[in-house]
């Protein structure tokens, strides 16, 4: 299965002609963010490392943590397992992190192959190694591959902003989202960010 790119200007634009005809409520977001862009991540092991380290932790800290790892030259596989547990705990990541990333670098994954599969595929493969669940996977193949109709449910950011945006009384479930995004198919990547903008803009007026 061949996915559809987010990396396109053209494939964007015809992500936002569906979602305008199909949801009048993201047709306002679009409309408001008439300089709406994506930045193209990197891929393979970095990336999933970045990923895992900012694993419920605030952008900020996330962030921090990362520059501490750069620093050390720890963003490659050989040198995570090189690397003893007191090095990692000092730059801030907890024990249980420790075990994820050294989880990861002991995998022998093929990442060209990966870059080339469903995102359903790269799902699979991902959440059987130990610290990434869905979530995690799901950002990969969103944020990193560009596919366009992953969606991440369990996000609590999106959970947020789909209830400020259709005026729900609390936050819809995990199970709920799921439901709602159907409605976004195949471009539910591209409502993902539209949705992620606006959760920025609700904290900006808090």
């Amino acid at each position: 299965m061949i996915e559809i790119s987010l990396y396109s200007k053209h494939n964007i634009q015809e992500g936002f002609t569906f979602l305008s005809r199909k949801d009048e409520k993201l047709a306002k977001l679009i409309i408001s963010n008439p300089n709406f862009s994506l930045s193209k991540r990197c891929t393979g092991f970095k990336a999933l490392l970045k990923t895992i380290i900012s694993q419920q932790l605030s952008t900020s800290a996330a962030n921090s943590i990362w520059i501490r790892i750069t620093k050390n030259n720890l963003t490659s596989r050989l040198n995570i397992l090189k690397a003893d547990q007191q090095l990692l705990l000092s730059l801030g990541l907890s024990r249980q992190k420790c075990t994820y990333v050294k989880e990861l670098a002991k995998q022998d994954i093929n990442y060209r192959d990966l870059n080339l599969s469903s995102s359903e595929e790269v799902i699979n493969r991902l959440t059987k190694i130990k610290g990434i669940g869905k979530w995690t996977a799901e950002i990969y193949c969103l944020f990193s591959l560009g596919h366009a109709n992953v969606f991440p449910s369990g996000d609590l950011a999106l959970q947020e902003s789909i209830k400020v945006l259709f005026n729900f009384q609390v936050r819809p479930t995990e199970k709920e989202v799921v439901k709602i995004s159907e409605n976004w198919d195949p471009w539910k990547s591209l409502a993902a960010h539209l949705l992620w903008d606006h959760y920025r803009n609700i904290k900006k007026k808090d």
